[in-house]
């Protein structure tokens, strides 16, 4: 196994690692929801009680989503890098990662990959990155906009993220979203280190 490799084995472990997490967790919120459920049919809920109930049947689905889609993304972020140095290292160019400009860190990797490792899959205009850009989009919104999103995003639209008429501000509730964004990004990892063994290969 290649150090390419080395690192599709990994993060894309770590990237599906998010789905277990979640149903892990779901099993204790439902354990938890219904044993507060359950006292209620004996007795009132204390003040901390309802607030507790509240917590898990309104937020704590969303929130946790959240906390994983940015932690999943972080690793295909560190994914990405770690193949961008690698290419810089393989191929021994003058020109560094940091030579280059791009729309953020992820985008200057993928350029690094595609323009100096010439890896024809890591070009702008492949659909994978498109949806992969999208992604990013969102993630953006929700690390540093608290979920408030200007234009249209198609992952958006597909998977119905909008909170409230206004179509300002997304809220993430389904897992579908992350099994469609775990799914895209092992695919695209898997399509790029392909491309990569076998330009490697004499």
């Amino acid at each position: 196994m290649n150090n390419f490799e080395l690192s599709l084995s990994v993060f894309s472990s770590n990237i599906k690692s998010i789905i277990s997490i979640y149903d892990d967790s779901q099993e204790i919120r439902d354990k938890r929801e219904k044993d507060l459920e359950d006292k209620l049919n004996e007795t009132t809920w204390t003040e901390k009680e309802f607030q507790e109930f509240s917590h898990y049947h309104f937020h704590f689905n969303w929130l946790l989503i959240h906390a994983l889609f940015i932690t999943g993304f972080s690793y295909f972020e560190n994914f990405m890098q770690s193949i961008a140095k690698g290419v810089e290292k393989e191929k021994g160019q003058r020109i560094k990662i940091n030579d280059l400009k791009g729309d953020g860190y992820l985008d200057k990797y993928r350029k690094y990959i595609h323009l100096i490792g010439n890896i024809e899959f890591a070009s702008s205009k492949t659909k994978e990155w498109k949806d992969i850009s999208d992604f990013r989009k969102i993630r953006n919104s929700i690390a540093h906009e608290y979920g408030e999103v200007t234009g249209k995003i198609n992952k958006i639209e597909q998977h119905d993220l909008y909170f409230g008429p206004s179509k300002k501000q997304i809220r993430i509730r389904k897992i579908e979203f992350l099994e469609d964004f775990v799914g895209t990004a092992t695919h695209y990892m898997n399509l790029l280190i392909a491309e990569l063994s076998g330009s490697n290969n004499p």
